[in-house]
């Protein structure tokens, strides 16, 4: 019996609960860091590096105005032992099965290539470009042995910052829970916060000489996405990568650092503090911080959808299960149409729930279930995922047309989408053999 994947559409949203994307990854792109090559050879010693990272540590307090409530352990590793330690922390957390069904789940969804090897290209890439990282199980900040200390300050703020964190609000416990949720969404959007917030004082501290803080600079959502063109020059597996991931890997940085600008700008770290305490819960919010801010809140909404499998029979059983949210299903759309159309028709989200199903004979299809804040959104998004569907299947023809949606078959697999007022539904990929169990004719 297959066992039900837990959580692994975000692949690159995880971290130190069997988490991909460490913490501090992309760091240097954003603050304009460049490590001449000459300098690689210039490396501290061991004492030297961690004399640094002492320093470090008390300008991270001042800045954030986090005491330690311990001490803050710190080792050096060398490149081949970080890199080695990132690929067993990977292995080991994520098995083949489950990798397998968020790949396939993606590339159903037109998020990834078909025939990708989703497992191993994260492997790659994250340890394309490795450095320091505090790890949240361990309780240490461990730094790049082979770097110069100048260059490695930002970062060392930023992680410092997240092992400060740690102590204070216990990250390893909140990505924990989240994971049991199944829920990548509510993850993504915690991470976001968790990163936004270490973003947020390594730029105070690369501003502060100039007697500026974060919160003066422009959007920084627009300034990170200007990056993207620096790294794919420098990182030769990043520029392969398709849009989802480099837009997922981005996001709690950009977004989380956009919504802290948002936070910050009117109230003190103190007020950052209460938010450990009482999370964003969706992308949503964490893109647009008035409907997390406002009163009432836009909170998501828990969204019930009937197994399909019970009418499917024939060795049929969910295999998956998770939330898309705003952002994934924006950019799911994106693959297809203009990005301020996207926008617009994933704006008004308000919650979904997504299934893999698949049957003993190694097909697959998804079932999506989403609620829309109100008819209109609900309607805007129907519009725009039927156009994304005709772009996807272009040689499909339609059946079952109703007042309420219609069906696609080409190539032998059928695909749907249907509106009830607010709520929205979508099936991809379904055998057209076992499609006549769930038509509506």
């Amino acid at each position: 019996m297959a066992r039900e994947a837990r959580g692994a559409l975000g692949l690159s949203m995880t971290r130190g609960t069997g988490i991909l994307c460490r913490w501090g990854w992309f760091v240097a792109f954003w603050v304009g860091i460049a490590i001449p090559a000459f300098a690689l050879l210039m490396q501290e010693s061991t004492p030297d590096l961690i004399k640094i990272a002492d320093e470090m540590t008390l300008k991270v307090v001042r800045l954030r105005g986090l005491e330690p409530s311990g001490p803050i352990h710190k080792g050096v590793k060398s490149r081949e032992e970080i890199s080695r330690y990132l690929n067993e922390h990977i292995r080991s957390n994520y098995d083949e099965d489950e990798l397998l069904r968020s790949g396939r789940m993606l590339q159903k969804l037109a998020l990834i290539p078909a025939g990708m090897n989703y497992r191993e290209f994260m492997l790659l890439l994250l340890t394309e470009q490795v450095g320091g990282f505090y790890d949240p199980e361990k309780k240490t900040f461990f730094i790049a042995g082979w770097l110069p200390a100048d260059q490695q300050k930002p970062v060392m703020v930023h992680e410092l910052t997240h092992a400060l964190q740690d102590q204070h609000y216990d990250l390893n416990r909140l990505m924990q829970e989240d994971r049991k949720l199944q829920n990548d969404d509510r993850l993504l959007a915690h991470m976001a916060f968790f990163e936004g917030d270490a973003t947020a004082v390594m730029l105070d501290f690369l501003l502060e000489p100039a007697g500026r803080n974060f919160t003066q600079l422009p959007n920084l959502v627009f300034i990170m996405h200007s990056q993207f063109s620096s790294m794919e020059a420098q990182f030769e597996v990043f520029r392969q990568a398709p849009t989802f991931i480099k837009e997922t890997l981005v996001f709690p940085y950009a977004f989380g650092a956009a919504f802290l600008q948002n936070v910050r700008a009117s109230q003190p770290w103190t007020a950052v503090n209460k938010i450990y305490a009482d999370l964003p819960a969706s992308t949503e919010q964490v893109m647009h911080p008035e409907k997390y801010l406002g009163i009432p809140r836009d909170n998501p909404r828990t969204l019930e959808m009937a197994d399909p499998s019970s009418r499917l029979g024939n060795g049929w059983k969910i295999t998956y299960k998770n939330v898309l949210g705003e952002f994934t299903l924006s950019l799911m759309l994106r693959t297809h149409l203009a990005e301020g159309r996207t926008k617009a028709a994933a704006g008004g989200w308000g919650g979904d729930k997504v299934y893999l199903l698949e049957d003993k004979n190694g097909a697959a299809a998804v079932f999506c279930a989403s609620v829309w804040d109100t008819p209109y959104d609900a309607d805007e998004f129907y519009q725009a995922m039927g156009d994304w569907l005709q772009a996807q299947y272009p040689k499909s023809h339609r059946v079952d047309e109703s007042a309420s949606g219609y069906g696609l078959i080409q190539s032998g697999e059928y695909h749907s989408l249907k509106k009830d007022g607010s709520r929205v539904e979508f099936v991809i990929g379904l055998p057209e053999a076992d499609s006549s169990k769930i038509r509506t004719h």
